[in-house]
């Protein structure tokens, strides 16, 4: 049921994506949260998380995304222009691919940005790319690897996505996101931004225009042992037939150590009853 309503809402984005309405570029001098779209997905498309952050006091502009860039670096400067209108400290919720795109934002537009957001956002590359113009987007290759570390260099950055989606290994998106990460319910990419339940968490994450976004500042390091640490992140293993594989062999585990935990008591043997001893006759 939800993939069928996952194809509706796909539609719905790529519609939306070639209606007037999405080159549409507005001033975000007043806004405190910016939302980008994600591959193909028009304005329109984000209507409804837009009206549900807006009931909650926030001021939330959408950006537009260019339809056929000649390059990646030209959708990126489109995508800054609109940014440097807003204040400092914004917000961005970055769906899909909107949020590999704010990795190479220009540093200019990227200190305008205190919390990055990512809904569903495929940090190790998507095989829908392979072999297409959007190819340095394909999976595990040399531009993913290279640049999605860049989401660290944001005061603030989460990464958020559907629970049974692979972009994100869940072992280590806490390490990687600098504290809470959350997995929505309902499956689905584009469900993430127009299914009710998942805006609803959305909501309750983001709280509202008066909390206080809470930074956790790093902790000083030892000078004798502030050697940098390089973080490799084996996303291989969490592609959905391998975890699963994983997922099998763990229960198996569990399975074989809580049997030796118990160790079965063998049963007592039964004394068998000793014959009775004749009385000899006199």
């Amino acid at each position: 049921m939800f993939r069928f309503i996952e194809y509706l809402e796909r539609f719905w984005a790529l519609l939306s994506f070639y209606l007037p309405s999405h080159l549409f570029v507005e001033n975000n001098k007043d806004k405190n949260i910016l939302i980008v779209p994600g591959f193909r997905a028009g304005r329109s498309y984000y209507s409804r998380l837009k009206s549900n952050l807006d009931n909650l006091g926030f001021k939330v502009g959408i950006l537009s995304t260019l339809r056929d860039p000649l390059s990646l670096e030209e959708a990126v400067q489109y995508l800054a222009s609109q940014i440097l209108t807003a204040p400092n400290e914004v917000t961005l919720i970055a769906h899909n691919t909107g949020g590999l795109l704010v990795l190479i934002l220009p540093d200019e537009a990227r200190r305008k940005v205190k919390r990055l957001i990512t809904l569903g956002t495929p940090f190790h590359g998507s095989d829908r790319f392979t072999n297409t113009r959007q190819s340095y987007w394909g999976y595990e290759s040399d531009w993913v690897k290279t640049n999605y570390k860049n989401a660290l260099f944001f005061p603030l950055f989460q990464p958020l996505s559907a629970i049974e989606d692979f972009s994100f290994p869940p072992q280590e998106s806490t390490e990687f996101g600098q504290g809470r990460d959350l997995w929505f319910d309902i499956p689905g990419n584009y469900n993430l931004v127009r299914r009710n339940e998942n805006i609803r968490t959305l909501r309750e994450f983001l709280g509202t225009p008066k909390d206080s976004i809470a930074i956790q500042s790093a902790p000083k390091a030892n000078p004798e042992f502030a050697v940098p640490k390089k973080i490799e992140v084996d996303f291989s293993k969490y592609e959905p037939s391998v975890y699963k594989k994983n997922q099998k062999q763990l229960a198996a585990k569990k399975k074989s150590s809580a049997k030796k935990a118990k160790p079965t008591q063998k049963p007592k043997p039964v004394a068998k009853p000793k014959p009775k001893k004749k009385a000899k006759k006199r």
